[in-house]
């Protein structure tokens, strides 16, 4: 039922030779107005994350819970027994789809293929490294499901080796294929692809599995027993997989993928060359052979397809273990969703019946995939500019390389990206169902956009943060004070730079590191019955604060070498913000602030710094010259907020600025002093910076600004993300016209 769509016009069909769609006799009209009415007025491009179910399956399976008792099957009586019955006729119908042979393949019902994987990675017979073995292999295509990449840590755990493989590199595998087969080698191994990617469509060749298996084409040069799992889920939602001539090991496969419902049921297809090897751990209801309760006496069923004989009778003698529900299967732990197994049955009743079977979808999705690529293809602005970049290995020539999946971005008459947020939210004004993003596929998107595992890196450093009434949330909240109480800052004590707070939202905790010491945590907040209010100054302000206890208090202290206690602003303890003069009263509420100096938010902007970088990069006298990273200088200035996108020094023009909901008012430059020349990586002192930024500015050392919610609705939570767009209100006394087009909207980088 996939591709369910309108019918194209008949003025693009020069777009795509040889484009035919449909299903036989049946008018994709006719059949869009009886199964998907729903979709009146939508066009719906989001089968690859969820195929539409149709009326009638759905009609047809109440029906079937409406006029039968479905049991429990691990009982004996005849409601439970007709679901036994119906269970074992679906698994045949499964078996019997993918031309898999029962005495072939087993069938495993597993919450999803996600969960089918991650029984592989449990169960599979993995040897471990050790001093006379290099241990097993875990190798995987690089363009691979994130479920299948994930099952990495599992095996981890194990001590067993994973090496990612390219798919250009198994391409050339071939050649060194033989020189790694040794048959008396057993060392098991397991290599896991896709047959369709989740990202772009393309398909690889189903060859593969009886190469690698013979030893004909090996993803590492290693010795021994190659096993393959192929993720068919992609794949098999538009596409017929005969598993009698591409017999792979492992198959996993989601239901919803094919025929969109049941969504939370899948199965893991495994060969018997590969059962008897499963290991299995926990044991649940039904998988067991027997077991005791009171000592470790565990014995599993025999066989992953094992189907025990009912047992006779509900009396058993007293010499005899308890008995055990007799249709239990070694890998289904607990009652299986027996409801969704029969669901599945529809399923494939209401596909074959609408579609004539996966010959024909295939063929009727692949048609629409190849339209589209050409119409997209051709789309041109007035300039001559593309309108699309399509990300694809293939050119759409044949559904054994390609299957119906179509990735692309959409650019602006300069070539630039449209972010696919905004394409989709236009989409969605026109009641286009997209499905936008990276998708599963890290591997996959790094490759056709060339992003360097770096870039990842670097981008996922920071990401958002939770926004409170005193800046962002646990920001500036605590400082270290020597034995008397006084605040201690890097101008005393430059090692202040060198502990690392990382701050657990989820667990609630401070974590507190610093080279050679051990880390120790912090709660985020105090216990109002054992805190200490104790009263300190920021600023000549009194504030009411806590000390944070004794462990972190003697921690420090060995730090430092001196008595120091770690202190945090009382949660009940309010300090507003003063008025400067000349500077109107913040509008909507009274700022409030924690331990900073003056103002919730410090603002630098990444241009100012790289051109402070430029005027400390120029020789000196006598031809030395330091290096002075620009994310080094950054650290620096102690931010809380860092903005690209502009000219440098422009962020003094501005009155305000607009991060999404989020509104602050600009309060006044910062003044900056020695603090500044402190390397924030290894606490040593350099004069060269301040003394630059003093001449370059003519005036006092002035570096970033101050920044103050000016509305701030506590009703809802507000983040404050790395990535977003930032709009700055210029001062009245600033033209508009002097800021360039390009730089008004800015970018938040931390």
């Amino acid at each position: 039922m996939a591709g369910v769509g309108a019918e194209p016009g008949a003025e693009l069909r020069a777009l795509a030779p040889g484009f035919a769609h449909g299903y036989g006799q049946c008018s994709l009209h006719e059949l869009r107005a009886r199964e998907f009415h729903r979709l009146a007025g939508t066009v719906y491009l989001d089968h690859a994350g969820a195929t539409l179910f149709a009326q009638s399956q759905l009609t047809n399976f109440t029906k079937d819970l409406t006029d039968n008792v479905y049991g429990n099957p691990h009982s004996q009586n005849t409601s439970s027994k007709l679901t036994h019955d119906t269970v074992e006729q679906v698994r045949y119908r499964i078996l019997a789809h993918f031309h898999a042979s029962p005495e072939d393949y087993s069938v495993i019902f597993t919450a999803g293929c996600t969960a089918a994987l991650k029984l592989v990675a449990e169960a599979f017979p993995w040897v471990s490294r050790g001093p006379e073995s290099s241990g097993s292999h875990f190798c995987y295509l690089t363009d691979s499901h994130t479920s299948v990449v994930g099952m990495r840590k599992a095996i981890m755990a194990m001590d067993v080796t994973f090496t990612p493989v390219r798919p250009e590199d198994l391409r050339l595998a071939e050649k060194r294929g033989a020189a790694a087969c040794d048959p008396t080698c057993q060392l098991p191994h397991l290599f896991c692809y896709p047959a369709q990617s989740n990202f772009s469509g393309t398909r690889y060749p189903l060859s593969w599995i009886a190469e690698v298996k013979a030893g004909r084409r090996s993803p590492v040069s290693t010795p021994g027993k190659w096993f393959v799992l192929l993720d068919a889920a992609s794949y098999v939602s538009t596409s017929p997989l005969d598993l009698s001539a591409h017999q792979a090991d492992l198959v996993p496969i989601s239901f919803y993928k094919i025929f969109g419902f049941p969504t939370g049921l899948g199965a893991l297809l495994v060969h018997k060359r590969v059962a008897p090897l499963l290991r299995k751990t926990y044991f649940g209801g039904g998988t067991a052979a027997a077991y005791l309760a009171g000592e470790d006496f565990y014995v599993p069923r025999s066989s992953v397809a094992e189907r025990p004989q009912n047992t006779r009778g509900l009396c058993w003698p007293q010499r005899d273990l308890a008995p055990l529900p007799p249709r239990g299967r070694r890998f289904e732990d607990g009652t299986i969703s027996f409801l969704d197994v029969i669901a599945v049955k529809h399923g494939f009743d209401t596909l074959e019946r609408l579609t004539g079977g996966m010959e024909n979808i295939q063929q009727h999705t692949f048609s629409l995939a190849r339209y589209t690529y050409a119409a997209l293809s051709s789309l041109r602005y007035p300039n001559g500019a593309p309108v699309v970049r399509i990300y694809s290995d293939t050119e759409f020539s044949s559904p054994e390389v390609q299957g119906p999946i179509l990735n692309f971005n959409v650019l602006d008459d300069n070539g630039n990206v449209i972010g696919y947020s905004q394409v989709d939210k236009m989409a969605c004004l026109h009641n286009i169902h997209l499905r936008t993003g990276c998708f599963c596929n890290t591997g996959a998107c790094q490759r056709h956009l060339q992003i360097s595992n770096e870039m990842v890196k670097k981008h996922h450093q920071v990401s958002s943060w939770p926004v409170g009434k005193q800046g962002l949330l646990y920001d500036r909240s605590w400082m270290v004070v020597n034995h008397n109480g006084i605040c201690l800052s890097q101008k005393q004590e430059p090692r202040l730079c060198l502990i690392r707070p990382f701050i657990h939202l989820q667990h609630r905790v401070m974590v507190i590191e610093a080279e050679g010491m051990e880390p120790i945590e912090v709660p985020l907040e105090e216990n109002s019955e054992q805190a200490q209010i104790c009263q300190s100054k920021v600023c000549a302000d009194r504030v009411n604060t806590y000390d944070c206890g004794e462990n972190i208090s003697n921690w420090l202290s060995r730090f430092f070498g001196r008595p120091c206690h770690l202190i945090k602003q009382s949660s009940s303890f309010q300090r507003n913000a003063k008025k400067k003069h000349g500077q109107d009263q913040f509008p909507t509420t009274t700022a409030t602030l924690s331990l900073v100096n003056e103002a919730q938010y410090l603002l630098v902007n990444r241009s100012s710094v790289w051109e402070l970088q430029q005027q400390l990069s120029t020789s000196d006298e006598k031809g030395r010259q330091e290096s002075f990273p620009i994310q080094d200088l950054i650290s620096r200035f102690r931010a809380n907020i860092v903005t690209s996108g502009t000219r440098a020094f422009e962020e003094e023009k501005w009155d305000g600025i607009s991060v999404g909901s989020l509104h602050f008012q600009v309060v006044g430059p910062c003044h900056r002093c020695q603090m500044i020349c402190i390397d924030q990586k290894t606490g040593q002192r350099n004069q060269d910076v301040f003394q630059k930024l003093s001449e370059s500015r003519k005036r006092k050392v002035n570096f970033g600004v101050y920044l103050m919610h000016t509305s701030l609705d506590s009703s809802s939570p507000c983040f404050l993300s790395v990535g977003s767009q930032v709009l700055p209100v210029l001062k009245e006394n600033v033209q508009h016209h002097d800021l360039p087009a390009s730089e008004k909207p800015q970018d938040v980088s931390s």
